[in-house]
């Protein structure tokens, strides 16, 4: 018993979850059971790292869907979601409606349609995914194993773990959750290209579910799958991104070869050659349906004792043709997308150019502002001096009168000790009390003296809340972050950043090794660039004290500019006053300002 729920019997296994048919007041319904209880993880947990690290995170998606379609056909209804034994940290496990049927490959060995019949199911099988695209969802993991075929051959679609909600949390890093020979050919472009190690993800969408559908055909009309799923993973890859399987109709003599056409054209490389939607999937399939009174489809798919019909001539030189096709549309996709992103590059270098043409006029605006601020300077400078001037010779003449009466009215006595002694009067001079005053009040009052040398702060702890407020949102002991140095220095990751001693605002740029501050979040510090050495060469230091978050909180941090020693080794080609630094570099959170 689960709760009120009599488990009859064992429905299968998978990786993520039991399945099992269950009894309450006399009606049987299907449970899903994760295989693991929730994990007891801290409140402040992000959403990814809790979806990611939860077994039960792909049936919350599939309650999600099923609830938000409870009256779709072709899909189970939900009766109940709940967690046993535990409300909160027990296994989870959703309630929906017992389907009485087979899955669709064992429908297919025991029913043996014929091709008139499958087709029937298989619109329905379509009808469900244009239903749910509608709505935005992508199933993304669909397979024949998902199709239950019951009596009155009303196909229902099961397990929607992987599938994407609009609005729904990430399940995964990389790509959705998937089987391998099933994989679009986009998806292993995606594997190869290896953006998902930098924490990128790829969503195939309706596409994919397309290409899917092309599988489940594919199987259906051959008995066999487009990609040996026996194959190593590198060939599997390799075959799937570049090889065009045998047509349906080739392989087994019975199919129509306007169904194997079809099964091809939703095989196709590149996802804009499939069908637009499933919609035009439909009416691809309703025109062949026109064909269902000859007696090509009255016939049953099942292949011949001998399988699969051996490869011809004619084949051979199809699947030439068609293989070059492929390639040359393959070549002309990878052409317009080098076009695209040349485009992309060029509007970026555009706009790098707009924005270091207006920074040019902003610092040529500063210059300016700057020089008659000077000259504004220097004028104030003259009139002060010119005022001094005039007072000083103003008592000059008044000393020089005085000095005169002095001499005038004072008898002029010998004096041999001065003679032989000598004068004392510039000894008097140098060394008087006023004179020493006069030179401290002109130093104090022109600014004589030499202009001080930028000057390193000391270490010291970092302020109690900023510490606080960085525990309180795990910033330290995360490793280091990048951000980008200025943020009104334009350019790409790759090229250098020239910086000048003073305030800066750095950006933040979120990685999957990064911590837990989000992308954009701006760093408020300083940086000091004379004067500083590390390993023997100049270097830069840099502090940040504030930090600006995406939704507008300002938060105390203390944060250095590379590693613990808070100093950087400049680039070659720097100058005084002009370090020249990578435009993008790491930043660490610290308890004591180095």
């Amino acid at each position: 018993m689960v709760g009120p729920w009599k488990i009859v019997e064992s429905l299968g296994t998978g990786n993520f979850g039991h399945a099992f048919k269950v009894e309450r007041e006399g009606i049987f319904f299907t449970m899903k059971m994760a295989v693991r209880p929730a994990p007891e993880l801290p409140k402040d947990t992000p959403e990814e790292a809790l979806e990611e690290r939860q077994v039960d995170g792909r049936m919350c998606h599939e309650g999600a869907i099923l609830l938000a379609n409870t009256s779709h056909p072709g899909l189970p209804h939900l009766r109940e979601v709940g967690r046993w034994p535990h409300p909160v940290w027990g296994y989870l496990y959703i309630i929906t409606d017992y389907v009485l049927g087979e899955p669709f490959q064992d429908w297919r060995e025991h029913a043996q349609p014929t091709v008139a019949q499958f087709v029937d199911v298989f619109i329905e099988v379509v009808r469900v995914v244009e239903g749910l695209h509608a709505k935005g969802i992508s199933i993304r993991d669909f397979k024949s194993e998902h199709v239950i075929v019951p009596e009155d051959h009303k196909p229902v679609v099961v397990d929607l773990g992987s599938a994407w909600l609009p609005g729904g949390s990430i399940l995964t890093v990389g790509l959705a959750p998937g089987t391998p020979h099933m994989l679009p050919p986009e998806c292993v472009a995606f594997i190869r290209e290896g953006s998902w190690k930098q924490g990128a993800r790829f969503d195939p969408g309706k596409a994919g579910d397309l290409y899917q559908l092309g599988i489940f055909l594919y199987e259906a009309l051959t008995e066999c799958w487009p990609f040996d799923p026996r194959l190593t993973k590198d060939e599997l890859l390799v075959a799937i991104e570049n090889v065009v399987p045998r047509p349906p109709h080739r392989i087994n003599p019975e199919v129509p070869e306007s169904l194997s056409r079809i099964a091809m054209k939703l095989l196709e490389k590149q996802p804009e050659d499939r069908y637009e939607s499933a919609e035009s999937l439909l009416k691809a399939l309703w025109d062949a349906n026109k064909e269902r009174a000859t007696t090509a489809w009255k016939v049953s798919l099942r292949l011949p004792p001998q399988g699969p019909a051996p490869v011809t001539q004619d084949e051979v030189e199809e699947r030439r043709l068609l293989q070059q096709e492929s390639e040359r549309r393959a070549q002309e996709a990878q052409k317009e997308k080098e076009e695209e992103l040349s485009r992309e590059q060029a509007l970026e270098e555009f706009s790098a150019t707009i924005q270091e043409l207006g920074a040019k006029a902003q610092a040529a605006e500063a210059l300016e502002a700057e020089a008659r601020a000077a000259a504004e300077k220097a004028a104030r400078r003259k009139k002060r001096w010119r005022r001094i001037v005039l007072g000083a010779g103003s008592l000059l003449l008044l000393l020089t009168f005085w000095v005169a009466w002095q001499v005038w009215r004072t008898p002029v006595l010998p004096s041999p000790a001065a003679s032989e002694k000598g004068s004392s009067l510039v000894s008097t001079i140098s060394n008087s009390r006023p004179v020493r005053a006069t030179a401290a009040w002109l130093c104090v009052t022109f600014s004589v003296g030499c202009t001080a040398a930028q000057v390193r702060p000391l270490p010291e702890d970092c302020p109690a809340e900023a510490v606080r407020s960085m525990e309180e949102m795990n910033l330290l002991n995360q490793g280091a972050y990048s951000v980008v140095i200025d943020i009104n220095q334009p350019g790409k990751q790759q090229q250098e950043g020239i910086y000048w001693p003073g305030p800066i605002v750095s950006r933040v740029v979120k990685y999957s090794w990064t911590g837990p501050l989000p992308e954009g979040t701006l760093l408020y510090g300083q940086l000091w660039t004379e004067g500083l050495t590390k390993e023997g060469q100049e270097a830069v230091l840099g502090r940040y004290t504030e930090a600006l978050l995406p939704d507008g909180r300002r938060v105390p941090v203390c944060f250095v500019l590379g590693d613990l020693t808070g100093l950087t080794i400049k680039n070659p080609g720097s100058k005084p006053r002009e370090a020249r630094l990578p435009r993008e570099w790491s930043v660490l959170a610290v308890r004591r300002w180095p």
